[in-house]
């Protein structure tokens, strides 16, 4: 039985304090150059998801804001940095080794290539060896920014900070002005330890945003994608758009919208303090089960290869960069890592000029949950492959899925040698499926109460080493269905509700035996899962529909 499918690939890797609080009775060297506190960004983790070009100066516009603290003698934390704007300068001086001043005035003048304004005196600060520990902050740009740290409370803990000004696509747009999506960037928080004294202060910024973008390109023989439409979540038939759709199964899995409000909650209890995100103002983020990509045009035949242009192979729309990409806001830490689904009707032009149309309904394909959980700082490109493997259907019968060459055959005689036949899936890792006496004169029927051998190779054609019953890349193990159910399904339904089935290794194969009729799916580990960072495992399915074996009397 021919059993074809949609492919898809994801390619896959920022108050008022006087002067007494800030310097002890006791500053180390003393008040001399090399221990007056130095800040850096040289070093800064913002290369990725970003739509500023050059060095990190330019990714952060110049200009950050910090606040800082230290531990003091009483075992309380005292103010050092309160809300302190820090401005690139070329310019050494004693408070600027690396690039970075703090030390201005209120009135008369701008710094920075960010023509940075200050609204109170800023002051050199020495390293105070009285303290144990020094902790700061840092945020880009100055004005997204405001510290939390407590008025009233005695010992200043910094414990959260305000964002504004977040954007991110979600919605098409075709003919609206683009999104502004101004780079916002975090810094991860840092303790200074009193070795660590007279170091520049070095912080790491990521970007609080995302980058996406998803591409089609089809190469069915003798074919062209003349029309496609996209469904959204739970929809029973394609929308009137030409927009890629991006849908879960999962509600409010999709975020965006402008000038988004959010909290950032600093944790200063391990050993390597860290924060969190959450976004604070539902007012102006938008929370829904669809994502919309580029629009593609009616009638315009879809890209045949991978390196197309990109208007051919994203499609367009106004929030897209040039390279294709929109800026997203990330998916919420609280929300559950849950597959991506696109599903899509779409429409065969011959290209031998006869005008031959073919209408294709509900092909459908699913990004594992590994890979759609949009993380800060971090770029995402899906590409969906349209083939004649696809499991959407033609005519009125869902049950018949596939696009099914027309061929021509001539018998001359029987043949008396051995026939063997194999099922490979077109995709990687690939997966191969074989059951003795499966061969039939139109192609390759499985039947139960017999053997059916799985063996997996990579995109070189090399065997892979399996298991059973672990959790490490390269297990595998076979589920039953009752209903018909294809890969990019289980993709999002899991096997939940499916059997087990037995099955053993022996080499590098993986054998079972179906005992009844029914859809039966091998799953095969791809990426283990993993607790830091947190993301789920990522499988390859592949699907065989298994007929009852004949009795004896047949």
């Amino acid at each position: 039985m021919n059993k074809y499918f949609l492919y898809v690939t994801s390619v896959l890797a920022l108050a008022s304090c006087s002067s007494d609080d800030f310097l002890g009775e006791n500053s180390g060297n003393g008040q001399n150059a090399s221990s007056a506190i130095n800040f850096g960004g040289d070093a800064g983790k913002i290369t990725r998801a970003t739509s500023n070009t050059g060095d990190y100066v330019k990714m952060l516009d110049g200009q950050f804001k910090i606040y800082g603290v230290k531990m003091a003698t009483d075992g309380k934390l005292k103010s050092v940095f309160v809300n302190y704007s820090v401005w690139d300068d070329v310019n050494n001086t004693t408070s600027n080794t690396k690039g970075w001043e703090y030390v201005g005035t209120k009135e008369g003048a701008t710094y920075g290539t960010g023509n940075i304004s200050l609204d109170k005196d800023q002051t050199i600060k020495f390293w105070d060896y009285s303290a144990s520990e020094y902790r700061f902050v840092a945020g880009s740009p100055i004005s997204a920014f405001t510290y939390n740290v407590p008025v009233t409370d005695e010992s200043k803990e910094i414990k959260s900070a305000t964002i504004t000004g977040l954007a991110g696509h979600i919605n098409a747009n075709e003919a609206g002005q683009a999104i502004t999506t101004n780079p916002v960037y975090i810094a991860e928080p840092i303790v200074v330890k009193k070795t660590e004294y007279q170091e520049p202060v070095q912080f790491s910024f990521k970007r609080q945003q995302a980058m996406v973008r998803v591409g089609l390109y089809e190469t069915i023989p003798g074919y062209s994608i003349t029309e496609i439409n996209f469904y959204k979540a739970g929809g029973s038939k394609a929308e009137a758009v030409n927009n890629i759709i991006l849908t879960s199964g999962t509600e409010n899995y999709f975020v965006g919208g402008s000038d988004v409000k959010g909290t950032i909650t600093y944790d200063w209890t391990g050993a390597t303090p860290s924060y969190t995100y959450t976004y604070t103002d539902e007012t102006s983020l938008i929370k829904s089960q669809n994502w919309y990509a580029g629009k593609f045009e009616p009638h315009n035949a879809l890209a045949t290869v991978s390196t197309a242009t990109v208007a051919e192979l994203y499609g367009t729309d106004n929030d897209m960069s040039t390279n294709g990409y929109f800026t997203v806001i990330p998916t919420p830490s609280a929300t559950t890592a849950a597959p991506i689904l696109i599903k899509c009707d779409y429409t065969l032009t011959s290209d031998d000029g006869s005008g031959e149309t073919i209408k294709v309904t509900g092909a459908t394909a699913a990004i594992p949950a590994a890979y759609s959980k949009w993380d800060v700082n971090t770029r995402y490109t899906y590409l969906f492959k349209i083939a004649q493997n696809t499991n959407g259907y033609t005519g009125d019968d869902p049950n018949k899925a596939g696009l099914y060459p027309i061929t021509f055959d001539a018998l001359v005689k029987e043949s008396t040698d051995a026939m063997q036949g194999t099922v490979t899936t077109v995709s990687t890792p690939s997966i191969t499926t074989y059951q003795e006496g499966s061969v039939t004169d139109n192609g390759i029927e499985y039947k139960s109460g017999k053997a059916i051998k799985v063996t997996v190779t990579n995109a070189n054609g090399d065997v892979q080493t399996l298991a059973t019953g672990g959790t490490a890349v390269g297990n595998v193990a076979a589920y039953k269905f009752t209903d018909a159910i294809n890969e990019a399904e289980i993709q999002v339904k899991g096997t939940t509700g499916a059997t087990d089935v037995t099955g053993e290794v022996t080499g590098n194969m993986f054998t079972f035996t179906p005992a009844t009729e029914g859809y039966y799916a091998i799953q095969y580990l791809t990426t283990a899962a993993t607790t830091e960072p947190e993301t789920p495992a990522a499988y390859a399915y592949k699907v065989v529909y298994v007929k009852a074996a004949p009795s004896a009397t047949e």
